[in-house]
């Protein structure tokens, strides 16, 4: 029988109190971060949201408290789980800023909610790292601020709730293979977070083999997988792109080597038009135009190398744009135009600056009219192309595989395989390709493999 040492810490890692316990379970799930339970000994002085280790010279666990009873028979019961349980929390988006990698995003709503946050009561010794770089990618979230009639105004803003885990880092996970790990680093008091994909080289799992104890193979019959998917903008409906599953597995828009008969599936992204391309892009040309100005009015000694960067940069904009030949002096510091007058100091009309005017006017010219159609073109199918590698994935990994092998196995490594680890399980003659998405450690080691049981943990949690 194995003994535990645990230790308890509060949020910001000062040590609280140490015990040992008798052979203890442990359960991880990717999918639905497990509430592990751990008995005490005594009336321990832990809290929820405590930070909890359980080790000895096998085995190193890290959770995050989130019950505690105090129990009849004078002992402690403590549930604990994964650090994603952190992340099981609703947030408010402002859909502009959907931006970067999705490696990136995902960081920047972590921050936002634990490491940034104006309330530091809610803050977490929280250090997030954006390792890989995922491009073209999208995920679901319904816009809150609609216009409900044809004749309201847009919102300057659109804004979506989402929660975190659901909806940003389990469809990370399960479309495009981008797994949160973490570390606990005791001595600078502090959970390192990398948010990459794992690289391992797939593993291949013969359940015929000596070393395995037992096993579960559980394969989703799917009798039609969808090939073919039509997608349109959802603003207009005047923009479309059709994707077709090739038969080595990939996508593409050429409709050549396609996998028949056809099964099809119609979806929609919204994304913005050529007019409002434009129309954006003016705005953004005007707050150039009042970056540059602020700058101008600045006395020298207010002036930092970040405001000039910033004006630099709007200038840099505005001349890719709108050929009215802005300069910056260094010698004298200020920015001015073609015609040697100072940016902000000119007076070409009763209500509105002269450059406004020139950037409304660049919104008519047929360089405009090229910028939009482009850059209305590249958010489209930025997305689309997202939105058809989504539907394409439903049907990877639709198996839930059990199998249970020692802890010591020194074939599998089972204490040391990393979620997301791709696995080929091979049972009766046939290969089954799956993804490692949990794992459960008590005498033995079984480790949990596919996604079938998520549309079960979205219904658990109401969220179906």
């Amino acid at each position: 029988m194995k003994v535990y040492n645990v230790e308890i810490f509060d949020q910001e890692f000062n040590f609280i109190f140490n015990t040992a316990v008798e052979d203890q379970k442990y359960e991880e799930d990717y999918l639905d971060p497990e509430k592990s339970k751990v008995e005490l000994p005594g009336n321990a002085p832990i809290k929820v949201n405590n930070i909890i280790r359980l080790y000895n010279e096998d085995s190193d666990y890290f959770g995050i408290v989130g019950e505690v009873k105090e129990k009849d028979d004078g002992t402690t019961e403590v549930s604990y789980t994964s650090v994603e349980g952190f992340f099981d929390q609703e947030i408010l988006i402002n859909v502009d800023e959907i931006t970067g990698t999705y490696e990136q995003y995902i960081k920047a709503c972590i921050d936002s909610l634990y490491v940034t946050n104006p309330d530091i009561s809610q803050r977490l010794p929280l250090s997030v790292t954006a390792v890989t770089s995922t491009q073209n990618w999208d995920f679901e979230y319904d816009i809150e601020n609609e216009p409900k009639d044809d004749d309201d105004d847009p919102p300057l803003h659109e804004v979506a709730f989402i929660n975190i885990l659901d909806d940003l880092i389990i469809p990370a996970f399960k479309i495009y293979g981008i797994v949160l790990y973490w570390t606990f680093d005791i001595p600078n008091k502090i959970i390192n977070i990398d948010i990459t994909k794992n690289t391992d080289a797939v593993k291949t799992i013969e359940v015929s083999m000596p070393n395995i104890i037992d096993k579960n193979v559980t394969v989703r019959k799917v009798k039609k997988r969808i090939n073919k998917v039509n997608i349109w903008n959802k603003k207009d409906f005047e923009r479309k792109a059709v994707y077709y599953l090739h038969s080595d597995d990939t996508f593409d828009t050429t409709d050549t080597d396609r996998i028949t008969p056809v099964v099809y599936k119609n979806q929609t992204v919204s994304t913005d038009n050529n007019a409002t391309c434009i129309s954006k892009k003016v705005k953004a040309l005007k707050s150039d135009y009042n970056e540059v100005k602020k700058w101008n009015k600045l006395e020298p000694e207010e002036r930092t190398e970040e405001e000039l960067l910033a004006a630099q940069t709007a200038m840099a904009d505005v001349n890719a744009f709108v050929s009215l030949g802005w300069t910056y002096n260094s010698t004298d510091g200020y920015f001015y135009d073609a015609n040697s007058i100072k940016i902000g100091d000119e007076d070409w009309g009763e209500d509105e600056d002269g450059f406004i005017l020139a950037f409304e006017a660049w919104a008519d010219t047929p360089e405009a009219a090229v910028y939009g159609e482009a850059t209305a073109l590249s958010l489209f199918t930025a997305k689309a192309d997202a939105k058809a590698l989504s539907n394409f994935s439903k049907n990877k990994y639709d198996n839930n595989i059990k199998i249970e092998v020692s802890n010591d196995d020194e074939r599998l490594g089972p204490t040391h395989m990393k979620i997301g680890q791709v696995v080929h399980v091979i049972e009766d003659g046939i290969s089954y390709e799956t993804v490692l998405t949990g794992r459960e450690i008590e005498d033995t080691t079984t480790l949990v493999f596919g996604f079938i049981r998520l549309e079960l943990t979205k219904i658990l949690k109401g969220r179906s």
